[in-house]
């Protein structure tokens, strides 16, 4: 089986799947509650492109994260006292960090699934800047806080609904970002067969028709 394709298959109808609750936010004129929706679709996109890059060896990596993320839950369970009432689910958790210590070897690009790593590492300086800001209205910061209120002059205005109607021009963000992503999953299709297509695409939307490459430290395939 080749993981990177099965890991990549997720990571594109994530990004489908996020389009699509943006698409429909958009309709409702609810744009501004789109910022999680396509911060989500960004990192998934960008974390594709990674997976096509890295091959095979990505699997052991989302191996390792879930290990540590089973740790972090089983803290938690602890924690709050709720282990015993969820003890079967406790166990498989126990059962694969031990798996996952006892099989998988660390590795050196594990770094990389942080985003930030990613975006810096494939040199998209743009889309950190835009990642930075859609990041502001996904968290409570005053940022987001000051969708819904506003001076002018001496007048404060408070409102219940955003007073940005949209963030970002939804319709062309969700058609950029969809590009990219089949950009990268056509990479490990038989044949490519997107490829002409993504082409004419880029050609009448000024998208890019080749992948952002590796300018991070180190060689991405070094063990």
């Amino acid at each position: 089986m080749n993981r990177a394709a099965v890991i990549g298959w997720g990571l594109f109808f994530n990004v489908a799947h996020q389009i699509r609750a943006v698409l429909t936010l958009h309709q409702a004129g609810a744009c501004g509650a789109a910022s999680p929706n396509r911060r989500s679709a960004l990192e998934c996109a960008i974390t594709l492109r990674w997976c096509v890059d890295q091959g095979d060896r990505i699997g052991d990596i989302y191996n390792r994260k879930l290990g540590n993320d089973q740790i972090q839950l089983a803290k938690a369970l602890k924690a709050d006292g709720t282990k015993d009432r969820y003890k079967d689910a406790y166990k498989i958790m126990v059962d694969t960090v031990e798996m996952v210590r006892k099989t998988i070897a660390p590795d050196p690009n594990e770094r990389l699934v942080k985003i930030d790593n990613l975006i810096k590492g494939y040199a998209l300086a743009n889309v950190w800047s835009f990642y930075t800001v859609e990041s502001r209205f996904t968290h409570p910061t005053l940022t987001s806080a000051q969708l819904f209120f506003k001076t002018e002059g001496d007048a404060f205005h408070v409102s219940q609904a955003p007073l940005h109607e949209e963030m970002v021009a939804c319709q062309l963000f969700c058609l950029w970002i969809f590009h990219f992503a089949m950009l990268a999953f056509n990479e490990v299709l038989t044949g490519k067969p997107w490829t002409s297509e993504l082409e004419r695409i880029a050609m009448d939307y000024g998208f890019e028709t080749t992948l952002p490459q590796w300018q991070g430290p180190g060689d991405l395939h070094a063990q």
